[in-house]
């Protein structure tokens, strides 16, 4: 009954399953056609194996007259490239020749020099290319012919070519004639080169054209072979293939289906990158993952149903885990509770367990569900952070014992330094006031040097201790009106210069910023200053301040036209004490730049500069976009 049942199914499936139902071929269609419909469908099977088999073999037929074809198209393309090297090397032997007779005419119109480098370099070219044409045409003798009377006729021109470039060199009247009769035996043995290089040509095309049309005479042969095989096979196995696939398709995909499922389920389980088990209520594992079993180091068989879970964990937690345990019986989740495993080696494993229990419909205990997540790693960066910890510590108090020191040191810049100047200023001074007309002009000067130098090193100390100062002043967060801020400062700077070249600015709407106003006010000063100091000795000394407002950033620039600086030297340009002009052209000390970039660094923004000798300089800084104060 059952293989009756699978017959019809199969006969229903062929001829129409969805109008022909299965109870209709039951009751209208007798044994004698079931029997003949089931030995028609096995001959269909058996008809459908040997039409794939005759399709291989037609294939396999096809394959070897494919290959022999193949065979002989790659010797003949090898025989085309062949002829077509020769061509080439014929037009560039026959190109060369001609590039060496306008080389030596060149030089016998001009008498340059320079026109014998190409003659020369064409005349060894020409000898390279008649070895080359002579190796391509060792096979076939007339060929070959034609090439050894090629190249004695070259070496006749070449040796005219060379008569004839000697001549050149000499005035006699007598050389003008010599001259004459080699350049009528050159065209004479120019034109019978031509003579052969075309017959050899003229033979390679009747060559190349052969090979074509034999080429394509066998390329009508095999292509309508090859396709009607390829067509009839391809038409077999896909008969073939329509009646014997359907049926195995749809077995074969419920049982791979759920394989599938099987596979994903078992390795979801088993692989996953943290560790899986259950215990029963007396801690016997009954089941445990891969990933758990790697980091234990033990195999399933010496685990599942052997060992308790309280066997692994380490002594000094096993307390405390028993009474989780315990509560975890009760109903009470385990929540990342940290533990120590021990390995099969004996070492520890750090782990943190979170686990719950599985019961039935009725409530009664089936197993627990651990996770374990491998601690080694949090443990190890968490050391580290403690070790940074401790570092950052023991920086801060070398920080705070070298802060001291440059406190004391800057208190001794103030008061100690200062002290010795004031004594030098002032006896210097009273020298100039007392001794007025009794000192000759020597000694005038001398005591007017004294009295700058000190009034330089004076200043120097100030700006020392302000740079020194710049890294401890607290901020004072505020929204900074820069047209106000530079307007203020542009108004000092530039009415302090009244008896000097006027210098005329250009300002455009600056963005407001957040930031210290006092510090800020320091850059402007320091950095317009410079402009104007820079710029003062140009003819129509200019100063422009612009300002941008970036996707992130708000960038300010100051930019003169005056006496600029070298790029190369752009590393002391923010350094404390390094000038790139002398004291006597350009007064200052050499630490304005860097109190710029100490106080945008401490904005959290940028300096930067560029500039060209004699064309000016340009000084940009950035500040962050900020809505507020930061926190």
């Amino acid at each position: 009954m059952e293989g009756a049942r699978v017959e019809v199914r199969l006969i229903s499936f062929l001829f129409g399953r969805a109008f022909l139902p299965e109870a209709f071929f039951r009751r209208t269609v007798g044994r004698a056609v079931f029997s003949t419909m089931t030995s028609f469908l096995l001959n269909i099977r058996r008809l459908s194996l040997l039409m794939i088999l005759l399709a291989i073999g037609i294939l396999f037929w096809m394959g070897v007259v494919s290959l022999h074809f193949l065979e002989s198209f790659l010797q003949e393309s090898d025989r085309v490239e062949h002829s077509w090297m020769v061509l080439t090397s014929v037009d560039r032997l026959f190109s060369e020749l001609q590039d060496a007779e306008t080389g030596e005419r060149g030089y016998l119109i001009t008498r340059m020099p320079s026109f014998l480098s190409p003659y020369e370099a064409a005349v060894t070219r020409v000898e390279g290319h008649v070895r080359d044409l002579s190796n391509l045409v060792s096979d076939r003798p007339e060929q070959k012919a034609r090439v050894d009377k090629l190249g004695k006729l070259v070496e006749q021109r070449l040796f005219l070519l060379e008569n004839g470039v000697a001549l050149g060199r000499g005035t006699l009247p007598q050389n003008r004639e010599a001259l004459q009769t080699v350049m009528l035996r050159g065209k004479n043995v120019m034109d019978r080169i031509r003579q052969v290089t075309q017959s050899m040509k003229s033979s390679e095309y009747r060559r190349l054209r052969r090979r074509s049309l034999q080429f394509f005479k066998a390329k009508k042969k095999i292509l309508p072979f090859v396709g009607s095989g390829l067509a009839v096979s391809v038409l077999m196995i896909g008969f073939s293939a329509v009646f014997l696939s359907r049926e195995i398709d749809r077995r074969l995909r419920a049982e791979q289906k759920a394989r599938q499922y099987g596979d994903e389920i078992r390795d979801l389980y088993d692989y996953a990158p943290c560790g899986y088990h259950s215990v029963d209520e007396n801690g016997t594992f009954l089941r445990i993952n891969e990933t758990e079993l790697e980091w234990l180091g033990y195999r399933r068989e010496e685990i599942e149903g052997v060992k308790s879970i309280f066997d692994l964990v380490c002594p000094e937690d096993q307390s405390r885990y028993r009474e989780v345990f315990q509560g975890m019986l009760r109903g009470e989740p385990v929540r990342d509770l940290r533990l120590r495993f021990v390995r099969k080696d004996g070492s520890l494993l750090p782990v943190l367990l979170n686990a719950s229990v599985l019961r039935d419909v009725s409530g009664k205990f089936l197993s627990t569900r651990g996770v374990l997540l491998d601690m080694t790693e949090k443990l190890g960066d968490e050391e580290k952070i403690l070790d940074l910890n401790r570092t950052l510590l023991e920086r801060n108090i070398q920080l705070e014992v070298t802060n001291g020191e440059l406190e004391g040191f800057s208190y001794s810049v103030s008061h100690d330094l200062r002290a010795p100047l004031r004594a030098i200023d002032g006896f210097s001074r009273i020298l100039e006031d007392d001794y007025a007309g009794k000192l000759d002009a020597e000694g005038e000067r001398v005591i007017g040097v004294i009295r700058n130098n000190t009034r330089k090193m004076s200043n120097l100390i100030d700006d020392l201790l302000a740079f020194s100062r710049m890294g401890k002043k607290a901020f004072s967060w505020t929204l900074v009106d820069m047209n106000e801020l530079v307007r203020e400062i542009l108004s000092g700077i530039l009415s302090a210069r009244e008896n000097e070249t006027a210098v005329e600015v250009f300002t455009s709407d600056l963005p407001p910023a957040w930031g210290d106003r006092t510090l800020l006010t320091q850059v402007w000063t320091n950095l317009l200053s410079n402009a104007v100091k820079f710029s003062g000795k140009s003819d129509k000394p200019s100063v422009h301040v612009d300002g941008t407002t970036e996707s992130e950033e708000i960038v300010y620039t100051v930019r003169d036209n005056g006496v600029g600086f070298d790029m190369q030297y752009y590393e002391k340009l923010f350094k404390v004490f390094q000038r790139l002009h002398s004291q006597a052209e350009f007064p200052g000390t050499g630490v304005g730049l860097a109190i710029v970039q100490r106080v945008i660094s401490r904005h959290g923004g940028q300096v930067w500069g560029e500039s060209v000798p004699g064309e000016g300089a340009t000084f940009h800084f950035s500040l962050p976009k900020r809505t507020g104060p930061p926190v």
